[in-house]
């Protein structure tokens, strides 16, 4: 990554005030002035503001390649978006793109914030300005359609775990000369984010267009700026880095087919052949049909069955400490399962609630190992007819130190919830986290590394969320940093 767009966004007021604006807008000006030609930037605007066209034209004369709104679109009163046509006009007439935060998420928007069909509403209005979809409304999938006839619009993929088949679809929907590379950084990482693209089934000139060909015409940008870009780059200083272990066992995995959504490896057999093209040699792996499964005792004694011929395949018994029978899931599971898997988060239920005890004790007891669920996909963009929790951190390290002695794994903890966990329940060696979401952070794997070691972690896909080289991939990346 040699040359970034950026903005500033101040206190991150959803609906800052002018002198807000203008200290984001400092900021990211003398930003570029650092980088020596790696950064150019978006001035920031709030259109609720009666002093935006003043603070655009400032930014303009310091340098400004484009406009920047955020979610402070509506106003917060009547929730009208008047105020935004007259920003985008403006910014049409100096010859800047506007980069607008879009996303509709499962339960309501912020209040400033706008959905891709509002996006589109307003692109319709100011056709003679390029307008960005930033992170294509999130849940990028209820984006197809909206901007196909809207010619002055392009979508970029910024933001939100490295979910597999983002790139393609908005290229089937939009064509790749309409679709953008975003890092979303410092709150994504650079590599989970260009994995999107470079893991893509794309051609390789279509995935050059996203990675920078779109941008450098969209904002003018020749082969001088490229080139001095490339040459500031290579002078920079090495980073630190850390050797990271060569993971080859994957310990967040499912296999077969999830509700709402497709698996490209639904049978144990498919997966087999995919996690060998992939270099993990062992899983532990869940079974997608047996998450919301009313006969738990059925679905775990056929997920076991069609996976005993997978050498690769160790699969995990759903368990449901809330079921009646709870007992007898466990007394079978135990038999021919190497472990279980709860699922807190999913299934809508509290950790350290009492009620559960005896269940962990019983676990325990049987020497059963524990895989613990407490976030799969995006709870922001679930599907409507789900209801998931966030698990608190209070509520896994209230479980974690009172938990019997047994061996636990910890799937998609963020890494806010890993450092508190291993700070706060440090006399529990055998609880390990998966790395899931420290590869989305641009700091967070190497900070727990340093603190912690590489021993408390293990590799989690969060296959077929994600592709099964995504993770491991972007760990490497990061700990080379």
């Amino acid at each position: 990554m040699t040359l970034a767009i950026t903005s500033a966004l101040g206190s991150w007021s959803p609906f800052p005030d002018r002198a807000d604006v203008r200290a984001a807008n400092e900021l990211a000006c003398r930003f570029a002035a650092f980088a020596n030609g790696m950064v150019r930037w978006f001035a920031y605007l709030n259109p609720q503001n009666d002093s935006w066209e003043e603070e655009l034209d400032r930014c303009v004369a310091e340098g400004a390649c484009g406009v920047k709104l955020w979610i402070s679109l509506k106003d917060p009163d009547s929730g009208s978006l008047d105020s935004v046509p007259p920003v985008l006009r403006a910014a049409g007439e100096r010859g800047l793109p506007v980069l607008i935060h879009t996303y509709q998420r499962t339960d309501d928007n912020l209040p400033g914030e706008v959905t891709v069909a509002e996006f589109a509403e307003l692109a319709r209005g100011c056709p003679d300005v390029i307008l960005i979809a930033a992170h294509s409304g999130g849940n990028w999938r209820q984006c197809l359609g909206l901007l196909r006839d809207v010619p002055n619009t392009v979508v970029d993929l910024c933001g939100g775990y490295p979910e597999t088949g983002m790139a393609e679809a908005l290229v089937a929907d939009l064509g790749a000369d309409r679709v953008l590379y975003g890092s979303d950084a410092l709150g994504r990482s650079f590599a989970s984010q260009i994995i999107k693209v470079t893991f893509a089934d794309l051609s390789r000139e279509d995935q050059e267009r996203i990675l920078w060909r779109n941008s450098a015409r969209l904002l003018g940008l020749d082969d001088a700026d490229l080139q001095h870009a490339d040459a500031a780059a290579s002078a920079l200083a090495e980073s630190p880095s850390a050797d990271m272990p060569e993971w080859r066992e994957d310990h967040f995995c499912f296999c077969g087919q999830w509700p709402f959504r497709s698996n490209p490896c639904a049978s144990s057999t498919a997966l087999e052949t995919a996690l060998g093209e992939a270099g993990i040699e062992r899983a532990f792996v869940a079974d997608a049909a047996a998450v919301f499964a009313f006969d738990v005792l059925a679905a775990n004694r056929a997920f076991v069955a069609s996976a005993s011929a997978c050498r690769r395949l160790v699969p995990l018994a759903a368990m449901v400490p809330f079921a009646p029978n709870w007992k007898s899931i466990l007394g079978e599971a135990a038999e021919h399962f190497a472990g279980g898997i709860i699922y807190p988060f999913l299934h809508n239920w509290c950790l350290n609630e009492p009620q559960y005890e005896p269940f962990f004790e019983t676990c325990a007891a049987f020497g059963f190992p524990l895989w613990i669920n407490v976030a799969t996909g995006d709870i922001r963009f679930r599907h409507r007819g789900t209801v998931c929790r966030d698990v608190s951190a209070t509520e896994l390290v209230g479980f974690l130190t009172t938990a019997p002695e047994n061996d636990y794994v910890i799937q998609g903890a963020s890494a806010a919830l890993v450092r508190t966990c291993l700070e706060e329940s440090p006399r529990i060696p055998r609880i390990r986290f998966d790395l899931s979401r420290l590869s989305d952070n641009s700091t967070a794997l190497l900070e727990v590394v340093r603190d912690f070691g590489w021993e408390r972690l293990v590799l989690g896909t969060e296959f077929p969320f994600r592709d099964l080289r995504a993770v491991r991939y972007t760990a490497a990346t990061l700990s080379r940093a």
